[in-house]
């Protein structure tokens, strides 16, 4: 059976966005990527879609560009839109900037599905190259590979799935010691060093997401991301 064409937009086409968009077009869909200048899009019709992914990192502006989105898609009544907000596990930790956009996400759209993201690692962002030679606590990972945020989303998509809150974090997790040591080692950049240990943030789960979507993990361990 052929798959339904979808009109796609994708709010914040970086890191994430670019591979999103590139797998999406690869099964047929129309993809736009959306700048922050709202009435340009919504003026040459990229929210009148079937899927809003909302996918841009936190600022001072964040949201407002949040709010108005969900007030563009709502110009459209004729169409049922599906909305994926991409947020962040230190949800957990109490940012509050990310707890408001969920709260303003959910009232905008109680049917918008939230997936909350641990850190997003692979191919060139390699965990450790950033505090090389640094000093700062250990604390357990919550990561998870680029190619699983896509497969994950691509699914959500397929399955129309609504009204949902998602970790997404790879199943089996580290310390960040062990995997900076690791990648250190293997990509020839200095160790981190490491002062104590926060127990600030314990390793997450995606149990959810894997019952729901009935989906597996390409990249389940961690240590795994870069080989």
């Amino acid at each position: 059976m052929s798959r339904k064409k979808k009109k796609i937009a994708i709010l914040g086409c970086g890191w994430v966005g670019n591979a999103l968009k590139e797998r999406l077009e690869f099964l047929g869909d129309e993809v736009n990527c959306l700048s922050r200048d709202i009435n340009m899009d919504t003026l040459v019709g990229f929210y009148a879609c079937d899927v809003l992914i909302i996918a841009i990192p936190p600022s001072d502006e964040y949201l407002d560009v949040i709010e108005d989105a969900y007030f563009s898609i709502s110009l459209n009544e004729a169409l049922d839109t599906q909305v994926i907000f991409l947020s962040s596990t230190s949800f957990y930790e109490g940012k509050k900037l990310i707890i408001e956009a969920e709260e303003l996400a959910k009232i905008k759209d109680p049917n918008t599905v939230i997936l909350r993201l641990g850190g997003l690692m692979g191919y060139d962002r390699v965990a450790g190259k950033y505090t090389a030679g640094k000093t700062i606590e250990d604390r357990a990972t919550n990561y998870v590979h680029r190619d699983d945020v896509v497969g994950i989303i691509e699914s959500i998509i397929e399955q129309n799935i609504r009204n949902k809150i998602f970790n997404v974090v790879a199943p089996i997790q580290s310390t960040r010691k062990e995997i900076f040591t690791q990648n250190a080692k293997a990509f020839g950049f200095e160790e981190t060093h490491f002062e104590g240990t926060s127990d600030k943030t314990k390793s997450l789960n995606s149990e959810i997401l894997c019952e729901v979507l009935g989906y597996s993990f390409k990249k389940e361990d961690v240590k795994d991301f870069w080989k």
